[in-house]
């Protein structure tokens, strides 16, 4: 092959693998643009999916609005991410679906952002997609990406959310921070350095500082327990603590405040904040303060009561000196329940605050009286001899003894008092008390308005008195007393008119016991009343069954003060006698002078209503009183029956024999019939006759005679006659 050949043959290889280098250049160039094309496009997709993604992730829609149409395209993500939901509506069609307190601002807003008067679009609002949905709060969020050459928007887009639970928790936080503003209560949040870091205002009024003062405050500034220490261990250290502490105000006042602190810890579980509710308690405090000074004192008296006089005499009885008495005087008030019953409660309690005050002004300032109960008082002092005790108590009574105006009615205390002393009669309280106590009922059996000053027997004494008591009750109960019955004899024709019911009590434990005894014993335990209303239905009984067999008998029953007073005596004495065949003038009815010194206008009301009712009025024990002459006169009286006390002098005494004879005459010149207790011998018998008096009653006919006996005596005195 020639030279020439070969070179255009080797131009024509060399071109062609220039041409072929060239288009793999281009094709290279070509593949490479491509693949970052698609390099881009997979990082575009890629973008775009991570924001769907996000919006998918965080609940929110997206929307798209063009002028050109006035079209809104909702872009929603379903429950799988990646997948939406398109759907496209006009504005207006948009619009109705806002509530319509919600469209006002939504169309202003909307309107201010397409005239470009706001570069943002932020609204919420409530809004549902059907009438028969509930209600939700959104929050739409968007902006204009192309406006006009006039600056009207023309493409708006943006996201929307459902935000209904986030305004839930908003409108709950702000209750919760309304109820912590204005809560009556002073409230605080507490960091755990101990600063205050909120605060409502009664929590500024409680301490007394303003706002601009809290972030000084700490802890130790506010609060102190009972050790005045800051209680911030126990706070910090305890879930939920209540309890009382005091309160440091600025101005240096401590007030006691009731708080309840509640420990919010950190995520960590270290301690995060302290939540305080503190409450002013010093009005209850007061109150209580009050109340307890009232629980040991008595109101009616403005006297210590029976606790605090407990209390003190423990205290004295632990620190009594050794060269001191410490004395206690117990003083009850004799026959205080026959004034609140005739005079009434207002009476009876103005008289207690008049013996509270004169007890008062007759001790020492350093002496105690208290009010122990009812119309009982007590007294301590320390006095350095018994002698001295006893003058105290001579003078406590003679001060009772002063009368007293009360609303009109002139009275007189008269008081029974029993001493006990320490350390003579007892170390301790409850024994100085009893012992005392029994001295008291000493002095009452010994008369009254007088003092006892305690003795060891006097113990099994009051053990007596108890066991008594406790049987009479029994007795009552159970019908156990029982009746005795003394003849009245006519002096004319020595006949039997009648008889005197006399109590009597019998007993397995002690035999027969006294009427002295436990007649006084009904009177202050309050059955005497109950026991007369006994006494008069047997009566009736026993009337009823003598005029049964044909014996016109009368029938005398002795009323004591407090049965005169006793408001159902007349419908007892009434009642009991209308099932009786006997008349009421059968039945007498006796009182003593003593009832009518106590109030003798009252005594003659009642006496009156009694005698109108047919009942007979006698005056027992005529002679023993004062003044006896006088109320023949006044009294609603058919008989008086003259004290044995004058029928047993007779023989020996012309002074008894002469006033004996001016009795007897008195009372025939005022109509009265007379009765003669106590005969006992021929000659008293013969002198009573004399004087003309009408009946006696004694040993020298009868004793008190059982019923059956007494009734055997009078089928026996009706044969013969």
């Amino acid at each position: 092959m020639s030279d020439e050949l070969w070179q255009r043959r080797l131009d024509r290889e060399r071109q062609a693998r220039k041409s072929a280098e060239h288009l793999l250049t281009e094709k290279s160039r070509e593949l490479y643009q491509s693949a970052v094309e698609l390099k881009h496009a997979l990082a575009a997709s890629e973008d775009q999916r991570r924001l769907q993604l996000a919006l998918w992730g965080s609940g929110e829609l997206i929307w798209e609005w063009q002028a050109q149409d006035n079209l809104m395209h909702l872009h929603y993500f379903s429950s799988q991410p990646g997948e939406t939901l398109c759907e496209t509506l006009l504005w207006s069609d948009w619009l109705q679906r806002l509530h319509p307190d919600d469209q006002g601002a939504a169309l202003r807003d909307w309107n201010e952002h397409l005239c470009g008067s706001c570069d943002y679009y932020d609204l919420e609002f409530r809004a549902r997609s059907t009438p028969n949905e509930a209600w939700r709060w959104l929050r739409t969020q968007g902006r204009a990406v192309e406006r006009g050459s006039d600056g009207l928007a023309q493409r708006v887009t943006g996201t929307c959310k459902d935000i209904s639970r986030q305004r839930e928790a908003e409108e709950h936080l702000r209750l919760l921070a309304a109820a912590f503003a204005n809560n009556r209560d002073a409230n605080a949040v507490l960091a755990s350095d101990k600063r205050v870091l909120q605060a409502n205002a009664a929590f500024l009024e409680l301490i007394g500082i303003s706002a601009a003062q809290l972030p000084a405050l700490q802890l130790d500034q506010l609060l102190l327990d009972a050790d005045d220490q800051c209680p911030w261990a126990t706070l910090s250290n305890t879930e939920h603590w209540q309890g009382e502490l005091t309160c440091l105000r600025q101005n240096g006042q401590r007030t006691p405040v009731e708080l309840s602190s509640t420990l919010v810890r950190s995520r960590d579980q270290q301690i995060g904040h302290l939540v305080l509710s503190l409450r002013d308690i010093s009005e209850r405090r007061r109150a209580a303060d009050h109340l307890q000074h009232l629980a040991r004192l008595d109101v009616l008296t403005q006297l210590p009561n029976r606790l605090q006089f407990q209390e003190h005499l423990q205290r004295a009885l632990q620190y009594q000196p050794r060269d001191l008495y410490l004395a206690l005087l117990f003083v009850d008030l004799d026959d205080f329940k026959q004034v609140n019953d005739a005079f009434g409660h207002d009476i009876g309690d103005a008289l207690l605050q008049q013996v509270a005050q004169r007890l008062q002004k007759a001790l020492r300032q350093r002496d105690l009286v208290a009010r122990w109960g009812g119309d009982e008082f007590v007294v301590l002092l320390e006095l350095r001899s018994q002698e001295q005790v006893l003058l105290v108590a001579d003078k406590l009574i003679k001060a009772l003894n002063e009368p007293m105006d009360l609303a009109g009615h002139i009275l007189t205390a008269t008081p029974s008092i029993g001493i006990a002393l320490a350390p003579e009669h007892g170390n301790e309280a409850g024994d100085l008390l009893r012992h005392a106590d029994a001295a008291m009922y000493v002095a009452k059996r010994e008369g009254r308005n007088r003092y006892a000053l305690y003795r060891p027997e006097l113990n099994e004494q009051l053990v007596h008195r108890i066991k008594l008591a406790n049987l009479l009750r029994r007795a009552l109960a159970q019908q156990e007393l029982s009746l005795a019955l003394q003849p009245k004899i006519r002096l004319s024709d020595q006949r039997i008119v009648g008889a005197e019911a006399l109590l009597r009590w019998d007993t397995r434990e002690f035999g027969r016991v006294p009427p002295d005894t436990f007649i006084p014993l009904a009177e202050e335990l309050g059955l005497i009343v109950p026991i007369g209303h006994w006494l008069v239905r047997e009566a009736a009984l026993l009337l009823n069954g003598w005029q049964a067999q044909g014996w016109p008998l009368t029938l005398a029953i002795n009323l004591s003060a407090r049965q005169l007073r006793d408001e159902q005596l007349l419908s007892v004495l009434c009642e009991s006698m209308a099932d009786c065949s006997a008349p009421p003038e059968a039945l007498e009815l006796e009182v003593t002078e003593s009832i009518l010194l106590e109030d003798a206008a009252f005594a003659r009301q009642r006496l009156q209503a009694l005698r109108d009712a047919g009942f007979r009025i006698a005056l027992d024990d005529f002679g023993t009183g004062y003044s006896s002459l006088s109320y023949l006169k006044e009294l609603p009286l058919d008989r008086v029956k003259i004290d044995r006390s004058f029928i047993s002098d007779l023989e020996q005494s012309p002074r008894g024999r002469a006033l004996l004879s001016s009795i007897a005459g008195l009372c025939r010149a005022l109509s009265l019939q007379t009765t003669a207790e106590g005969v006992e011998t021929a000659a008293q018998l013969q002198l009573v006759q004399a004087e003309g008096i009408d009946e006696v009653q004694g040993y020298y006919y009868y004793p008190p005679l059982t019923i059956d006996a007494f009734n055997r005596l009078l089928q026996t005195s009706h044969r013969e006659a």
